[in-house]
């Protein structure tokens, strides 16, 4: 049975897949999804992408084929077809090599036994440890190779595979990476778990959608001449177009059939091939379809229970007629629309016998040992309606999955035992645990594989479940991930609602089943306290955590006072904390990769950069040589690129920025908001002000409130304020004041209440509300005294422990009335004792020069602003750096700036600058006292003073340059 030489009406689709192999060779990595609906030609456009893909030099090309196995099938299963294909294509030693670490082959010879090569155990758990694995793999491969990566039919993906479907195509790490997916759209209903995959993917630009569609009339004509090799009449070719209604396979069907093209219903199509073959294949299909979308030979085999021979000619009679195809991993239907077809046909009896006799033989090679068909054994008993033995089965499948760190696939066999329950003669006693507890593991499994929302619905339905009375420790433990889950995803509001039951539920209790729940639960107390009381409780949890004996909770305990302490301004106190949590829990993943971010965040507020960076790298290198590099890595990596941003050391930045956002790509859109600020604050500094403000555009819809995150909040008004008055130095006037009152506007956020009772949230926006006051005041803008109170109020919350306070000296600073140059003298010395990041520092010097100036003292100022210009640019702060040289460049317009004034002005200016008023003026000069108001009025104007004042000191440093 052949099919068309070449694709019929699938230029457009072919025109993408070729764009995606392109890209992919110039190392831009891509990802297609190919949909639609059975028998439209997913497979035969593979096959053409395969073709054309080894034609390339340097391509190495893999596949793998979901198989149906009830939505739960032996974790990454398709995945593991794809890696040894890889391993066949590139050698297994290159493979290994391609691990980077001892503990990341370890971890992917769970899905390759041959990379298994005795030197490094794996890990002992962690879902994210197989999908980096993959991941850094494919990434490392894809330096040397062109990866073409093929993975059909995810519409019968197992969850494991699904999950590391969505990050590998979410994430695209790598150069030269082409990924194509396939999945057949009639069976992506609602519901179904793949649609919420494909929509998240769907939205990403490195994703392209391809919908086969059904042939139009003069298409399926070119099919049919392919295929016989004759031009058929327009008679047939109208027949059949109506017959088969453009499904390419329908079409073949039709006219291949030896009984002529239009003969039956659809149904009867596509039952054609299997109807044709003689008794003994059809009772090979029939049986084969029972089996599976693929059967190895030993279990058709073993299943078989007629004469050896007789599966023989029934063998190649199927595979002779096209019915079935043969491969090295077994057999399978010509089409999964015709296993479907004959399966249908089986009588309910002989189905349910069929699958009995497979259940019985694969159980016996999951008890000798080979767990990983242990969930293909729970889905024959299931069919077989043995609920007892599926349900033991299911128990050593969950147990697997975890093994492999197949979560999601945990998690879907455990909602299967759940469904089971009832039906069980005595599940607890053959679980070994009650349903709530079990329900309690479902939900955490559905948390560790990032389906929050599930998670949510399975935590929502245990505690409706749950009894009134007793079951204290489950009930705990299911509000205590939903605390945890609210906390991360929603807010801190809805996370809090679980706190109460928590406390009610275990009360006084200290065993070490409810201690890790109430140490929780008493941390989260602490947290909403008033800050008089947030110390003593954070010492109660640490000293209640104390008592447990296990590292893992006290080092959560430590985590948890260090984050309050930090907010508190104890800095000192916090980063002893971490690192004790990091000494008595070492290695362990949460809380240690909390500890080691805190480090190097706390290291970074300090001022203590260089520290920071290199704990960041250290920690990075360990997290790489784990296989973490994702999880744990990339929030490290983002501090440290903060920590080099405030270094002044931006170029530095920008690689561990890119890394970090590839990491994390569609992770979480906190990290993805707190990525764009830091490279907002890099570009707008840098004098980049377009590229800054089309990254506030990206990153508006990605900011929360200040109620659920109160430093991001303000961090980006903070931005937009000082993005509007960089933009008002150089606009005209009408628009320059625009600018002024708009950043006034947003500066008006300072009032919230969190900007005062967690004062370490505020520090950028507290300087950008006094840039907004110090500006609008030399526009002779109206400033809200309230404003202007609440940024002294907040200048005074600020730590001290970060040695001197530059950030209230610099605020003050901004905010004098009088004794500017003082006050900015000050405010640079603070800056130069305490570290503040590169750019504070060149703006007080900047500042403290326009005020020397302004009180005449040019020489000093000259060189202050002279010494600004060069060394800010180098250290990532180009704008203020511009600043400073247009400051001298204004110098020399203004040196003859005396001329600029008439006579009779020059006049005026001097007995200004002698301390005269306006009648006395006029008295001298012989004048109108309004006519030497109107002189003064014009002198201001003319040399941009603010006052008489600065006229004054304008004056004598003009007189003297001339002189």
């Amino acid at each position: 049975m052949r099919e068309a030489p070449a694709l019929v009406g699938r230029e457009r689709e072919l025109a993408v897949l070729d764009e995606a192999l392109g890209s992919g060779s110039r190392g831009e990595p891509s990802a297609v999804i190919v949909r639609g609906e059975a028998g439209i030609g997913k497979s035969r456009i593979v096959r053409e992408l395969v073709a054309r893909a080894r034609a390339l030099p340097g391509a190495v090309v893999a596949t793998g084929e979901c198989i149906d196995g009830a939505t739960v099938g032996a974790p990454f299963g398709a995945v593991r077809r794809l890696l040894h294909d890889l391993a066949r294509e590139v050698g297994v030693d290159a493979l290994g090599d391609a691990a980077g670490s001892p503990r990341v082959r370890a971890t992917l010879a769970r899905l390759v036994p041959e990379l298994d090569d005795g030197a490094e155990a794996p890990p002992p758990s962690g879902a994210d440890f197989v999908s980096e694995a993959v991941e850094r793999v494919l990434e490392n491969l894809s330096a040397t190779h062109h990866l073409v990566l093929v993975l059909e039919d995810l519409h019968w993906a197992d969850d494991a595979t699904r999950s590391l479907v969505r990050t590998l195509a979410g994430t695209l790490r790598g150069s030269r990476l082409t990924l194509l997916l396939t999945y057949r759209a009639d069976d992506v209903s609602r519901g179904h778990p793949l649609r919420t995959v494909v929509a998240e993917l769907e939205r990403s630009r490195a994703v392209r959608t391809v919908g086969l569609t059904r042939l139009e009339r003069h298409e399926v004509a070119e099919q049919m001449r392919l295929l016989t090799g004759v031009d058929p009449s327009a008679a047939t070719v109208a027949a059949v177009h109506a017959r088969s209604e453009g499904v390419p396979l329908y079409v073949e069907e039709l006219v291949l059939g030896p009984d002529g093209p239009l003969a039956g219903t659809l149904e009867d199509i596509v039952l054609a091939r299997y109807e044709r073959l003689g008794t003994e294949a059809q009772a090979v299909a029939r049986l084969l379809s029972a089996g599976g979308e693929r059967v190895d030979d030993a279990l058709l085999a073993e299943a078989w229970d007629g004469d050896d021979e007789e599966l023989a000619r029934g063998l190649r009679e199927a595979l002779a007629a096209g019915a079935l195809r043969a491969d090295e991993s077994g057999l399978a239907f010509h089409h999964a629309l015709l296993r479907e077809a004959v399966y249908g046909e089986l009588l309910p009896r002989e189905r349910v016998a069929a699958h009995r006799t497979f259940a019985a033989i694969v159980q016996r090679r999951v008890d000798t040992g080979d767990r990983t068909l242990a969930a293909a054994a729970a889905h024959h008993w299931r069919a077989a309606h043995d609920p007892d033995r599926a349900f033991a089965a299911t128990i050593v499948a969950v147990d697997a999955a975890r093994a492999e760190y197949a979560v999601a696939t945990a998690a879907r066999l455990g909602e299967q035992l759940l469904e089971l329950w009832d039906d069980v003669a005595d599940p607890a006693g053959v679980l070994g645990r009650e349903e709530l507890a079990l329900r309690c593991e479902v939900a955490e499994d559905l948390r560790d594989a990032g389906q929050s929302r599930a998670a949510m619905c399975m935590i929502d339905h245990a505690l409706a479940a749950a009894p009134a009375d007793g079951a204290a420790i489950e009930k705990a433990r299911l509000h205590a991930a939903a605390m945890s889950l609210a906390a991360e995803h929603v807010g801190t509001a809805a996370a809090m609602v679980h706190l109460a039951p928590i406390e009610a539920l275990l009360g006084d209790r200290t065993d070490a089943a409810a201690l890790p729940y109430r140490v929780q639960a008493l941390a989260a107390r602490a947290h909403i306290s008033a800050e008089l009381e947030q110390s003593a409780l954070t010492d109660a949890c640490v000293t209640l955590a104390s008592r447990s004996g296990d590292p893992a909770v006290m080092s959560m305990a430590l985590c948890k006072r260090a984050v309050l302490r930090l907010h508190a301004g104890g800095y000192e106190t916090a980063l002893a904390d971490l690192r004790h949590a990091l000494e008595i829990d070492e290695g362990a993943m949460l809380w240690g990769r909390c500890a080691t971010a805190n480090v190097v965040d706390i290291l970074n507020r300090l001022g203590r950069y260089d520290e920071a960076v290199e704990a960041g790298l250290a920690s990075l290198s360990e997290a790489f040589e784990e296989g973490l590099e994702r999880r744990i890595g990339a929030p490290i990596a983002a501090n440290v690129a903060e920590a080099l941003v405030n270094a002044g050391r931006g170029d530095e930045a920008v690689p561990h920025l890119r890394r970090s956002a590839a990491l994390l790509r569609g992770e979480s859109p906190r990290w993805e908001e707190f990525l764009l600020e830091l490279e907002a604050i890099a570009t707008l500094w840098d004098d980049r002000l377009d590229d800054a403000e089309e990254i506030l555009a990206r990153a508006e819809p990605l900011v929360a409130s200040p109620a659920d995150d109160a430093e991001g909040a303000f961090n980006w008004q903070a931005l937009s304020i000082d993005l509007a008055l960089a933009r008002a130095e150089a606009a005209a006037p009408v628009a320059a004041r625009r600018l002024r009152e708009r950043a006034l506007a947003d500066a008006r956020l300072l009032l919230h209440p969190d900007a005062v009772v967690d004062a370490t949230a505020s520090p950028m926006l507290l300087l950008s509300t006094c840039r907004a006051i110090s500006s609008a005041r030399a526009a002779r803008l109206d400033v809200d005294p309230e404003l202007e109170a609440r940024a002294r109020e907040v200048a005074d919350a600020q730590p001290t422990d970060a040695g001197p306070p530059y950030l209230p000296a610099i605020a003050a600073a901004m905010l004098a009335a009088d004794d500017a140059t003082a006050r900015w003298r000050a405010a640079v010395s603070a800056c130069e004792e305490g570290r503040p990041p590169r750019r504070l520092l060149h703006e007080a010097r900047l500042r403290l020069a326009l005020a020397a100036r302004r009180d005449g003292d040019r020489r000093a100022a000259e060189d202050l602003l002279a010494r600004v210009a060069r060394e800010a640019p180098a250290e990532g702060a180009a704008l203020i750096g511009r600043w400073a040289a247009e400051a001298l460049r204004r110098r020399d317009e203004e040196a003859d700036a005396l001329g600029t004034l008439t006579a009779r002005e020059q006049e005026v200016l001097a007995l200004v600058a002698a301390g005269m008023t306006n009648p006395q003026i006029g008295s001298h000069l012989h004048i109108a006292a309004k006519t030497a108001s109107v002189h003064v009025s014009a002198i201001l104007a003319k040399i941009g003073a603010a006052n008489r004042a600065e006229a004054a000191a304008w004056f004598a440093a003009h007189r003297r340059d001339a002189a």
